[in-house]
């Protein structure tokens, strides 16, 4: 089955689609881009990694040096940061390179399993809460132009560190929010 925080991403993604047009950038590949983009007129991907043949632009998210500002009015971030130890520059980087009206969608794991490995990611740094994504990008997105929002349960808490699959849960349970028990993170955050 399916891993229960691709449940919450997709949903997330989904639910943000309408930002998702003009030039985006995604990380790794263009899943999402793909999947919910309507009116996009450029998809970039984003990696470090040489290997990877999708990627049309190589570099580090903590400078994206290569990428002038105010290029893309879209970059979808999933489940990265994490492997990022200097997320202030990150959070700078993301906001210099979208354009005024731009987003990001970003999701922060709090709950999972120490992955990477199998990718050769050389650190796992970070859990988030929402005050940590808060405190990561409240300076360069203020007020309304941040939204920062969680998901999750004791009980899909449990289940996704078991290995279990969306599909072992009911929706009760994968639908039930408990902000003592955050599984995950999502932002918002328009430039």
């Amino acid at each position: 089955g399916r891993p229960i925080d691709r449940y919450y991403i997709d949903r997330f993604i989904e639910a943000n689609r309408a930002l998702i047009r003009g030039r985006v950038l995604e990380i790794k590949d263009l899943e999402y881009t793909s999947k919910f983009g309507k009116g996009v007129t450029q998809a970039d991907v984003l990696d470090v990694n040489r290997e990877n043949t999708a990627a049309t632009v190589l570099d580090d998210i903590r400078s994206l040096s290569t990428i002038p500002d105010e290029s893309y009015d879209c970059f979808i971030i999933t489940q990265v940061l994490q492997y990022v130890d200097d997320l202030p520059a990150a959070a700078r980087a993301i906001h210099r390179v979208l354009r005024p009206g731009g987003a990001a969608l970003i999701t922060l794991p709090t709950v999972g399993k120490l992955d990477g490995q199998e990718d050769h990611v050389s650190g796992h740094f970070w859990r988030f809460t929402p005050d940590s994504a808060r405190f990561i990008f409240s300076p360069h997105f203020q007020g309304d132009r941040l939204r920062i929002d969680a998901w999750g349960n004791a009980r899909v808490g449990m289940s996704f560190l078991a290995g279990l699959a969306i599909e072992d849960l009911t929706p009760r349970e994968l639908e039930t929010s408990d902000p003592n028990y955050v599984c995950g993170v999502t932002v918002v955050a328009i430039r």
